[in-house]
């Protein structure tokens, strides 16, 4: 099996990562840090999968995005654009028109 290697650590040290890590609220992303940093600090794939609870393709994946774009890149996430609305705009201000006053009672 090939060891991960970070090609491009954009300036970023596994100190740093600690850091930045500390900062990030989602714990999803904070996770992705984490796995990048512990491969930067030269653990296997498979033992970085088994710390972060995902498995080593994760991982792996994590680690060429941070390669590619670095951290930037690393925490971007795409989201799906959902599903069409049901109802037509004019439908929606017909039952929440926004130019209503709310009243306190």
């Amino acid at each position: 099996m090939k060891r991960l290697k970070i090609t491009d650590n954009h300036g970023w040290t596994p100190r740093k990562l600690r850091k930045q890590e500390r900062k990030i609220k989602n714990a999803h992303l904070r996770q992705r840090v984490m796995a990048v940093r512990l491969v930067m600090e030269g653990y296997l794939g498979k033992e970085v999968a088994s710390m972060v609870n995902v498995c080593r393709q994760t991982v792996s994946h994590y680690v060429s995005l941070f390669n590619e774009g670095g951290l930037e890149l690393l925490l971007h996430r795409d989201f799906a654009p959902g599903r069409e609305p049901f109802l037509t705009e004019e439908q929606q201000e017909e039952i929440n028109p926004s130019s209503a006053v709310l009243r306190p009672f």
